[in-house]
């Protein structure tokens, strides 16, 4: 009974109101699905635009929809930069790759410029980070010890052993010394080169690369939206629908041409820089043969004298 609900401290009184929690149920429901529907309806929009731009690239791998093509101009001054983009980092990893064909010791620098360029970075999460990594050098391509250094200590250290005294002793340190020198000659040139040649060829307009990609992904996407409006058009069952389809289209139209003129002006600016970069590679030249002129010239003094 009530008296005996209340004595153990239920609350007695809701059975007399059945429909107040009802109601209050209801009421947050309402206000959840009102949330939901706000929600959802920003949501919605965008869904939908996603899945039109994903129905116009199906039905244009299908050859089931009309694609708008870009003129020959833009389409070849694209493919233009495009290959440039491509081969100019074909070319900087062969590079580095010459540069330091010891595979541990070029992964090694790589890592270490990646430190120091996150040292610099704006944002501060990656400079702590970088901060607290022990090892920050940078490229060690000019402080590493060549081969040609070990090979001329190799024989210097045999020719010393077995004295000097003798033909052989005494050309091995002949033959060494001169390597020694080549080996610390090598340095200088990689040093020189690495900083004249492959690091300004390596990241010469790589963020005007970078922005070129996200513009011209922009301009893809709009003309899937252009020409998902115009495959609307076509299919609109009633002049209402046809006229807002028609409007969407101006719309689209005009956002197209504006993102089409801007990536074309980048792609005419990056095509008119990728001319710079034979500047760097006289560069890679002349330090060539300043380092071969002067290892010939050291080779054949050391070869004059040991036919004295």
């Amino acid at each position: 009974d009530l008296d005996a609900a209340k004595s153990s401290g239920i609350n007695a009184e809701w059975p007399l109101r059945p429909g107040f929690e009802a109601n209050c149920i209801l009421g947050n429901m309402e206000d959840v699905g009102q949330s939901l529907k706000d929600g959802l309806g920003t949501l919605g929009s965008l869904t939908m635009k996603g899945f039109d731009r994903a129905k116009q690239y199906s039905q244009e791998k299908m050859g089931s929809a009309v694609k708008t093509q870009y003129d020959q101009e833009y389409e070849g001054l694209a493919s233009r930069v495009e290959s440039t983009r491509q081969w100019i980092n074909n070319t900087s990893n062969a590079s580095r790759n010459f540069l330091q064909p010891n595979v541990g010791a070029r992964l090694e620098d790589m890592f270490a410029e990646k430190v120091n360029a996150a040292e610099s970075s704006q944002n501060q999460t990656i400079k702590d980070i970088a901060s607290i990594i022990p090892v920050r050098k940078g490229s060690s391509v000019e402080k590493r010890v060549s081969y040609a250094e070990v090979l001329g200590s190799t024989m210097k250290q045999g020719g010393m052993e077995i004295g000097d005294s003798t033909q052989v002793g005494q050309s091995l340190i002949e033959v060494g010394t001169t390597f020694e020198k080549i080996g610390m000659l090598e340095r200088e040139y990689l040093g020189d080169v690495f900083l004249k040649y492959f690091k300004p060829f390596s990241n010469h307009l790589q963020v005007e690369w970078s922005t070129l990609a996200t513009e011209k992904r922009r301009l893809e996407l709009a003309r899937l939206d252009l020409d998902a409006a115009k495959s609307k058009v076509k299919n609109a069952r009633n002049p209402e629908a046809m006229q807002q389809n028609e409007q969407k289209v101006r719309e689209c139209q005009a956002a197209f041409d504006r993102q089409f003129e801007q990536t074309k002006i980048l792609l005419t600016d990056a095509d008119r820089k990728s001319s710079e970069f034979t500047q760097y590679l006289e560069e890679f030249i002349r330090s060539k043969m300043v380092f071969h002129e002067q290892a010939h010239k050291m080779l054949k003094e050391s070869y004059d004298q040991m036919k004295k």
